[in-house]
């Protein structure tokens, strides 16, 4: 089974909080291989970096492959 990842960018600051949205998932099979599902691409202020977050359990996902 792979492991999710969410895909986040830093959208903005306000007040000294950061605000994250999710642009997308990573999936990492057991075989290390990698592959990336975007959703949207950040526009405006964004830098070009995503950060990798594991996913929180919300309920099951359903997995692509």
């Amino acid at each position: 089974m792979s492991k999710i990842y969410d895909l986040l960018w830093k959208k903005s600051e306000n007040e000294g909080k950061t605000l994250w949205e999710r642009v997308g998932v990573m999936f990492v099979k057991e075989d290390g291989k990698k592959s990336i599902k975007l959703d949207l691409l950040p526009a405006g202020e964004w830098d070009g970096w995503l950060v990798v977050s594991e996913r929180k359990a919300k309920g099951k996902e359903k997995e692509p492959f």
